[in-house]
């Protein structure tokens, strides 16, 4: 029960994090790429570009993560290429020689969207070090640097702790705004089959992005936007039907329980007389 209230706490926390981060952003709250999770440093189109952080800020907060098993989630407004993660094992980093430890491998091109990476890579670190993860990628932006490509940074603010007290829900998952497109209404009068909460929530959200085409084309940050708000709902409303689920389970076993042991009280009642009875058969 705890487990499906912190994942619906989380999920709705994410959910508003893409929001912020996905529709339009570009520009406004973001660069061409951001931390979807672990939360970053606070943005400035005027730092972005200066090492090692992309932020005129220190650490404001930080964000619990596994020493093993663990996933960095990226929100993705424009094309970018060399992507690289790098680590720094220290309470706050400024120099770029600090972020010596490279955990993925260079990246060569990520399209609009929202991309998971694994960051299993850490050795000889202990729960409760305090670390920055950053984001180093080559990206154009309209406007700046005569339309080349320029160097972008942004940094993510962590504490390790084990994998077994790591409780959050990741939102950890690999899709396009070239991938999430309206569907070609059908001119069949067959209504498709729900599957499953996670397809229904895709669906709505598609049906959305269609009437909104009518009348206006949505970015590719717009379009991730809804992909991600679709996908974390559809996760959330999963949670929620397991949780119910779950609790009717119980409420069953108990029923059942209860009635097994009164069946059990009665048989082991001797019937009033009974005893009498035998000993006279036996005479």
């Amino acid at each position: 029960m705890h487990f499906y209230i912190a994942s619906a706490g989380t999920l709705l926390s994410v959910l508003a994090h893409a929001q912020q981060h996905g529709e339009d952003a570009e520009g406004t709250k973001m660069g061409p790429v951001a931390f979807l999770w672990p939360s970053d440093r606070n943005w400035t189109a005027a730092a972005d570009n200066i090492g090692p952080c992309g932020s005129p800020g220190g650490v404001m907060r930080r964000t619990t993560f596994p020493l093993s098993q663990g996933s960095v989630a990226l929100s993705i407004a424009d094309e970018a290429w060399n992507i690289a993660f790098r680590v720094a094992y220290a309470n706050n980093p400024l120099q770029q020689a600090q972020f010596s430890d490279q955990v993925v491998s260079n990246i060569s091109e990520i399209a609009p969207g929202h991309q998971c990476y694994k960051l299993d890579q850490f050795e000889d670190v202990s729960a409760g070090t305090n670390a920055t993860i950053q984001l180093e990628y080559w990206s154009e932006y309209e406007g700046e640097n005569k339309g080349n490509n320029q160097s972008f940074f942004a940094c993510a603010d962590i504490t390790f702790v084990e994998a077994k007290d790591f409780t959050i829900q990741v939102p950890c998952f690999n899709v396009t705004s070239d991938d999430f497109n309206a569907p070609t209404p059908s001119t069949s009068s067959t209504l498709p089959s729900a599957t499953d909460a996670s397809q229904a929530s895709q669906t709505a959200a598609a049906s959305s992005l269609s009437a909104s085409s009518s009348s206006s084309s949505l970015s590719a940050g717009a379009k991730a936007g809804i992909a991600v708000g679709s996908i974390v709902g559809g996760v959330a409303i999963t949670a929620l039907v397991a949780f119910i689920v779950w609790r009717r389970g119980k409420a069953t076993g108990l029923a059942n329980r209860n009635s097994y042991e009164l069946r059990a009280k009665n048989l082991s009642t001797t019937p009033e007389g009974a005893s009498a009875t035998s000993c006279r058969d036996n005479a």
